[in-house]
């Protein structure tokens, strides 16, 4: 019995993950702002947040990437005002990043 609690747990931190990657797909944001020791540099603005081949979250802005970040190494949450969203991981030039992308209210979704 103690041995599974570990398995259980794993299990659903990543379906938690797996939950807060459905709600950021294809999301719109406001702006995404990159947090460091010495606070938040806003590095654009109205973007939208993109899950490129199942693999990595992208986030574009102007025709532009922002960041990309492999799912396998993303680190995931939601603000507590669920008007955000905190992605961490490294990025493809393997940088560890953390980014806050605020949502607006409007979701693009594919039709």
């Amino acid at each position: 019995m103690l041995f599974g609690k570990k398995k259980k747990e794993e299990k659903a931190g990543l379906e938690a993950q797996r939950a807060i990657l459905e709600r950021i797909r294809n999301r719109k944001v406001r702006y995404v702002a990159s947090r460091g020791p010495s606070g938040e540099t806003i590095l654009c603005r109205e973007a939208v947040i993109n899950i490129v081949n199942e693999s990595e979250i992208a986030i574009y802005s102007e025709n532009r990437e922002v960041v990309r970040i492999a799912i396998a190494k993303a680190r995931l949450g939601e603000l507590m005002s669920l008007g955000g969203a905190i992605i961490s991981g490294e990025d493809v030039n393997g940088r560890d990043i953390s980014v806050v992308a605020y949502y607006t209210s409007d979701i693009q979704r594919k039709m």
